[in-house]
């Protein structure tokens, strides 16, 4: 079965591409939306993002009062505990922009609504349990995908097929997208939901806590429903250590972070320790022709400086102005891809860097 060609084939609905979806389909152009997943369903990630970049991405999207709606804080400042201290230092939220906050929320119904506010503009069709099993190339470039879908295969032509699909993308691998820039993996995280975790001061949570002790950090992000994530970025040697007793060398290490460990050790565990080990930071070209890389798929750096989502958000975006343009006809395929690649490089490589060099030795951040 073969289909008639849509603008967009979006490979990924998460965070990147529901957002890119959602932003081609408000402007009315056709766009398939498809993943692996059904929704709604959970992603391993700790789920932290600034006011200034996926928070306003959100108010871009018209949906920030209804992920305010799940419950999360709007957390208006931060915690830290230099070298394991019991007391912090406040501070303003990082990047806050025009919400003055930043936000956590569990990606099980966070990528859910965006799910849901990409396929609202009636021009975006999803399938879910869905993954391409090939892309379809005519004279060098990429002009479709093959799909397997609960209903069996299925052949689609699009103008622009992006992949969306996080740090193992099918679509990198198929185009054999070049790598920019690349280093080794350094560290590892886990974290544990818990309820009944009070603020620092015993009230209610209004900013997210981070403690640094030695090469690793202690995070508190205070997120939605009642729910707090804890969470601990340690690096390969103390990886390898916790992984043979998980929940209790988990737990042994939290218990060093003098501000954290009696609110942790008092809170009610929801859910299994859940934990990342190391993957490789890397940064794809993220363009060719009929293709395009956003999100993970294009640029992977280690969840310690935690602005995966940050960047999936704001990156998608990027993408779909470039892509608005070169549809509406403003600009070439070739020079719209271009603009893309530069503003997601100018925003993100600097980040990247910084989250690569520290992520070596977190130390340094508590000794500088």
């Amino acid at each position: 079965m073969s289909d008639l060609a849509f603008d967009a084939l979006v490979i990924g609905a998460r965070v990147a591409g529901s957002t890119l979806a959602a932003l081609l389909g408000d402007a009315g152009h056709r766009v398939l939306l498809i993943d692996q997943a059904s929704f709604p369903s959970p992603t391993l990630s700790t789920h932290f993002f600034r006011g200034a970049r996926m928070v306003a991405v959100l108010d871009r999207l018209k949906v920030l009062d209804q992920v305010l709606a799940l419950g999360p804080p709007p957390l208006r400042r931060q915690y830290v505990y230099g070298g394991g201290s019991g007391e912090p230092v406040v501070e303003p939220p990082q990047e806050p922009g025009d919400a003055d906050f930043s936000l956590s929320v569990r990606r099980e119904s966070f990528d859910h609504l965006l799910v849901r506010r990409a396929v609202r503009s009636g021009s975006v069709e999803l399938l879910e349990r869905t993954r391409a099993t090939a892309l379809l190339w005519e004279d060098g470039r990429v002009v479709g995908a093959r799909l397997a879908t609960p209903n069996g295969e299925r052949e689609v032509r699009a103008r622009i097929v992006v992949g969306a699909d996080g740090r193992h993308s099918f679509v990198a691998r198929a185009v054999a997208a070049p790598v920019e820039e690349q280093a080794p993996p350094t560290r590892a995280v886990y974290h544990q939901y818990v309820r009944d975790f009070p603020g620092p001061g015993g009230g209610q949570a209004d900013g997210a806590e981070f403690s640094l002790l030695g090469d690793e950090v202690a995070y508190v992000f205070p997120s939605d429903d009642g729910v707090t994530c804890v969470a601990l970025s340690v690096n390969q040697e103390t990886f390898a250590w916790i992984r043979t007793a998980r929940t209790e060398r988990f737990r042994e290490r939290l218990s060093r972070h003098a501000g954290l460990a009696s609110r942790f050790a008092g809170a009610i565990p929801e859910g299994k320790l859940l934990g990342c080990g190391p993957e490789p930071n890397y940064v794809h070209v993220p363009v060719g022709p009929g293709w395009a890389l956003v999100g993970d798929a294009g640029l992977h750096q280690d969840p310690w400086s935690g602005r995966g989502m940050d960047a999936a958000g704001l990156h998608a975006t990027f993408l779909a102005e470039a892509l608005l343009e070169w549809l509406g006809g403003g600009a070439s395929e070739s020079e719209a891809l271009a603009t893309y690649h530069a503003r997601r490089n100018q925003e993100g490589l600097e980040t990247y860097r910084a989250t690569v060099a520290l992520g070596r030795d977190l130390s340094v951040l508590t000794e500088g």
